[in-house]
């Protein structure tokens, strides 16, 4: 059997383009997310998967049902893949920080393949200038 791709997704939003890859097949290292509430929902979707793998999807219904508390639903997998989660802005000033975080979690090994999802308008500043709110 051979390795699952790996990828980093940048600007990740709550996930939905790497929940697509993972469903390809593919395997993330790690997101990049300045949204603290997406940060929280990838970390719910990464236990999810990973616990779906080793066949523990009923700690992930007990969480779904109130019973366990997000933490104790973060404290049932492995602490590495809580924290491939980075809650950053990307930026010039953030980037030192980004990448010493990545090269840790690669650790040396290689990275496949880099996925990012389009700006949220709300974000971009050509979003920003097209709305009269200027949200």
């Amino acid at each position: 059997m051979s390795k699952p791709l790996t990828f980093l997704d940048l600007f990740a939003g709550a996930g939905g383009l790497s929940e697509g890859f993972i469903r390809a097949g593919y395997s993330p290292v790690a997101h990049v997310e300045m949204d603290a509430a997406a940060c929280y929902t990838l970390k719910t979707r990464a236990a999810y998967h990973w616990l779906k793998k080793h066949g523990k999807l009923d700690i992930y219904s007990d969480y779904l049902y109130g019973k366990i508390s997000r933490s104790e639903l973060y404290d049932s997998v492995p602490e590495s893949l809580i924290s491939s989660v980075i809650n950053s802005e990307i930026s010039e000033d953030s980037l030192p920080f980004i990448f010493s975080e990545i090269d840790d979690i690669l650790d040396g090994k290689s990275l496949d393949l880099v996925i990012g999802g389009p700006p949220c308008q709300a974000y971009s500043l050509v979003g920003r200038s097209r709305d009269e709110r200027g949200i």
